[in-house]
């Protein structure tokens, strides 16, 4: 409310702010001249009383106080009742207006003194001890809120003599015998007081008693003020149920475990261009003739044929494998060379031999049986081209099952709102059973061919109109039932709206679905600041805080603070007023 520069405070008072705040800032400044600022309706202008307790609180501080007031006639009117210095515009007050302010103050704290001359008596109305030659008093009076006292009319009116250039000091010495003692003058002048002064002495002090008084009442009234902060703590309900889903029902009934459930399903068919990458041979295979020579002659005559059947492996000495193409026999009374045709296992240039290549026969070393090509071994050829393989096949299965399962399972999320909710991990997607076809078959020629295939995804639903209310009601029941507060009191609960929710199917078969419902809240109790504020204002301070203490719902203390500090300790209590007790409620999490 306050702001400063080098040598005015300025103080700007809003709607809501109080004597006691205009107060505090006027003690607080550090600053000799102050402008109140009142730019907003103020109760604070609507009675002089107000007013002049202000001007004193800086007179006391030796402050010099000038009220800006915007467009409030009745305002302007009280603070220059009370004396003090206003401007209605918003621009700063001058250099004269201020030193006009200065002179003022200096009135109101030393008030300029009456010089009044006192017409000496007649014989028959004083002793000769008390006659003085017209001596001139000089008595200062100060007038609450009254009219200065006046000269009674019966006595004789005449100018003031000038008393500058009068000789006190020779006078007093002069004189000093003849004047009367200070206990005399004293009891003189007491005697003299007139009724019509007493009375306003009187009133003079009884007016500064019920000031000083009002002003207490006020700051008594309007001084307090009280900030709380109160702990909460929010505690964590658990709930884990099994409903049976019931396809035939329209609403939730958890007492009887059932939900309402549907199941939906889609078809989505799908085709993609596959291009063949397996590779293939084809050619021919070399052929030629050999000469085969045995040479194990041992135990002949009596020793049993050898026999090569067709078929036969030999293995040249390149390491090419070749084959014989008919069975050969060789016994004690043929032995010699046998001329066989032979054939290469495979295809392929790499398989045409030279004349004069030899060969190894399988079964047998060197020195038992050798072959040996008289001719060359020719016409072997190979040739490479692209075929569909199977795991070209599989490659595009999978692309494509995977595209089309995405479109069915995105269709059936779709179809999710309004009443019904999907069961995320219900969702099934497969390929329909002998729906992959290709054009052509594996292993065949191609360059590419077509492939198709059908996919189907099923998902249950669960109709959710209602479902969050009783889960909220389930969690508050657990944490009821629990006793999470551990407290006697009859809580009501409440639940935070971030509840955590997983719904799963853990069985789903034509003849029964079973769901399982794991959630989680947090709950603290129920209570409204207007409940607590009620309950405590206009409460003495250990009365109220007695009752504060049937507020706890926290292992952690609620703090109390009251201000201003300054407030004598047996008279602090809960104010009554709106807006001077504060409640803060801070919610913890265990």
């Amino acid at each position: 409310m306050e702001g400063e520069n080098k040598k005015i405070t300025k103080i700007v008072i809003n709607t809501e702010d109080e004597l006691t705040d205009i107060v505090t800032n006027i003690l607080e400044s550090s600053n000799e001249r102050i402008i109140l600022t009142f730019a907003e309706e103020s109760d604070l202008l609507i009675s002089p009383i107000n007013l002049k307790v202000v001007q004193e609180t800086a007179d006391e501080q030796e402050k010099l106080l000038i009220a800006q007031i915007i467009k409030n006639p009745t305002g302007v009117k009280n603070a220059h009742t009370v004396g003090i210095t206003t401007i209605e515009t918003t621009t700063l007050p001058t250099d004269d207006l201020w030193e006009k302010e200065v002179e003022k103050r200096a009135e109101r704290l030393a008030p300029k003194p009456i010089v009044k001359e006192v017409v000496e008596e007649t014989p028959k109305e004083q002793d000769k001890d008390d006659e003085v030659d017209k001596k001139t008093v000089v008595e200062g009076i100060i007038s609450i809120d009254e009219d200065l006292p006046t000269v009674n009319k019966e006595e004789k009116q005449e100018d003031v003599k000038d008393l500058s250039t009068k000789d006190f000091s020779s006078l007093k010495k002069q004189e000093k015998d003849s004047l009367p003692s200070s206990k005399e003058r004293v009891l003189k002048n007491r005697r003299k007081l007139s009724p019509k002064s007493k009375k306003l002495l009187i009133s003079g002090g009884v007016g500064a008693l019920v000031l000083l008084g009002l002003i207490t009442f006020i700051y008594y009234k309007t001084a307090p003020y009280v900030k709380i902060k109160m702990y909460i703590e929010s505690r964590e309900a658990a709930i884990e149920k099994i409903f049976t889903g019931d396809e035939n029902i329209k609403e939730v009934n958890f007492e009887e475990g059932r939900v309402p459930i549907k199941k939906e399903s889609v078809e989505k068919e799908r085709s993609s261009t596959v291009k063949a990458t397996g590779t293939a041979y084809r050619g021919e295979k070399a052929k030629g003739e050999i000469m085969i020579t045995n040479y194990d002659t041992d135990g002949c005559p009596d020793k049993p044929p050898i026999i090569l059947e067709a078929g036969h492996t030999l293995t040249s000495s390149g390491g090419k494998i070749f084959k014989i193409d008919k069975q050969m026999t060789f016994d004690c009374s043929s032995i010699g060379p046998q001329v066989v045709k032979i054939t290469a296992n495979d295809i392929g240039e790499e398989y045409n031999l030279t004349a004069g290549a030899n060969f190894t026969i399988q079964n047998y070393s060197g020195s038992k049986m050798i072959g040996l090509a008289q001719q060359a071994i020719t016409g072997g050829s190979k040739e490479q081209y692209s075929i569909l393989s199977q795991v070209d096949v599989n490659n595009a299965v999978e692309e494509l099952k995977k595209i089309a399962i995405e479109e069915g399972e995105r269709e059936l999320k779709d179809k999710s709102g309004g009443s019904w909710e999907i069961i995320g991990d219900s969702i099934q997607s497969d390929v329909v059973k002998d729906s992959i076809k290709t054009d052509i078959s594996v292993g065949s020629e191609a360059k590419e061919t077509t492939l198709n295939l059908k996919t189907t995804s099923n998902a249950t639903f669960f109709m959710k109109d209602g479902f969050d209310d009783k889960i909220a009601e389930l969690l508050t029941q657990d944490a009821q039932e629990k006793n999470l507060f551990e407290t006697e009191k009859d809580l009501e609960l409440t639940l935070s709206d971030d509840i955590e929710k997983e719904i799963t199917v853990v069985e789903n078969t034509p003849e029964s679905t079973k769901i399982k419902l794991v959630a989680k809240g947090f709950v603290k109790p129920k209570i409204e600041k207007a409940t607590v504020i009620d309950a405590i204002k206009g409460k003495k301070w250990e009365e109220g805080i007695k009752i504060l203490k049937g507020f706890v719902f926290s292992e952690k203390e609620t703090e109390i603070v009251f201000e201003p500090p300054s407030f004598p300790k047996q008279l602090k209590y809960f104010p009554t007023r709106q807006g001077r007790i504060f409640l803060e409620f801070i919610t913890d999490t265990l």
